[in-house]
């Protein structure tokens, strides 16, 4: 414990250190909940709203409005009439909680935590949800382990289980994976759980924050996607089998590639484990997925490998921010490995034998 925590101290320093050189991708959520509490749309443009109280970081966000769907709007709604300075700094301290508690439920080892951090102080800086993902996902773990043999089996947590799921779902959108899993695990409650609370979120977020609001996003999220998927930071598959064959729908080639990666480990997921080993799937058929997602790997179990590959590619990513390292073709050193992982965890899972079931209980015989 005192080992996580030390490593959780030092990501906070470097992030608050390097803070100034991160372009906010909270900011955006920022945006969306300030134009509501001034009366406006939350799909208004993410310039023109930061315009009024941060000019100079304005122009920096181009023409687009918030990417995020709307529930992360109204997660930001209590930040978005504080000064962005403020605003800025509580998201990172309850980002950084969320973290340093998501190491201390899922009783991550320190080495994993050391090996991830450069990517957990991209992650925070640029204030992205995926410290609470990563939260709430070992939460869910936590609360569906199975009980040791001599222990009475508990009730089913599916309500609790499903609705985290249904949580994660309405904050970034890739994480639906995982209702798959699921449906797959056979745990039929909990995914109507989980997508009952994703809907539940959306009509809240609908009486809140405005009809149509849901609809401004989806229409905006094919042309989000296709501006950045091609971007060489974009560590997804979709973007490599775009390179191969450009003009590619990105959509319905990301669904194409959830499903043949989900193939193989339908054994696995059958046997209960549906969340370990999606992971890496789903970040490697996600249309869009940045380096500061694969924090979320360590819910799939590094090892000294992976962690060696991922704490040499980290250290360079932050020596490139930092400047310290020249930004051109640097991405490949970065990237490479980050996939490299990630096919890997896939293929361990893939492969990875399965125990043999326990046999049936006999029959209970009854002699006269």
């Amino acid at each position: 414990m005192r080992l996580r925590l030390l490593v959780g101290a030092i990501v906070l320093v470097a992030t608050l250190l390097l803070l100034p050189r991160f372009l906010s991708d909270f900011a955006q959520d920022y945006a969306a909940a300030r134009a509501w509490w001034r009366g406006l749309s939350p799909n208004s443009q993410t310039a023109a709203i930061l315009s009024e109280c941060c000019a100079d970081i304005a122009p920096l966000y181009g023409g687009m409005q918030t990417a995020h769907p709307p529930f992360a709007t109204l997660l930001a709604l209590p930040l978005g009439w504080l000064p962005w300075p403020a605003a800025r700094l509580i998201w990172l301290a309850l980002s950084w909680a969320a973290l340093v508690g998501a190491w201390q439920i899922g009783r991550v080892s320190a080495w994993a935590c050391a090996a991830t951090g450069a990517f957990w102080v991209i992650a925070l800086g640029l204030g992205t949800h995926e410290a609470l993902l990563f939260a709430l996902l070992l939460l869910a773990l936590e609360l569906d382990r199975p009980p040791l043999p001599e222990e009475s089996r508990p009730a089913r947590r599916d309500w609790l289980v499903g609705g985290l799921v249904g949580l994660c779902a309405a904050i970034k959108v890739y994480p639906i994976v995982l209702i798959g899993g699921l449906l797959l695990a056979r745990r039929y409650a909990a995914a109507a759980v989980a997508l009952a609370t994703g809907a539940a979120l959306t009509l809240l977020c609908e009486l809140v924050l405005g009809f149509g609001t849901t609809l401004g996003w989806l229409r905006f999220t094919p042309i989000n996607t296709n501006f950045y998927v091609d971007q060489i930071g974009n560590g997804s598959l979709v973007r490599l089998v775009r390179a191969v064959l450009p003009g590619a729908p990105a959509t319905p080639l990301a669904l194409a590639l959830l499903v043949l990666l989900a193939l193989p480990l339908v054994p696995r997921l059958r046997r209960g484990d549906w969340l370990r080993p999606l992971v890496p799937v789903m970040l490697l058929g996600s249309p869009l997925s940045w380096r500061h997602y694969i924090g979320l790997a360590e819910i799939d179990r590094l090892g000294r490998f992976e962690q060696a590959a991922l704490a040499l590619a980290g250290a360079a990513a932050l020596l490139v921010g930092m400047q310290l390292l020249p930004p051109d073709n640097m991405a490949p050193v970065v990237q490479g490995p980050l996939l490299l992982v990630l096919i890997w965890l896939w293929y361990r899972d893939s492969a990875r034998k399965l125990p043999a079931e326990p046999p049936a209980p006999a029959a209970e015989q009854h002699y006269s």
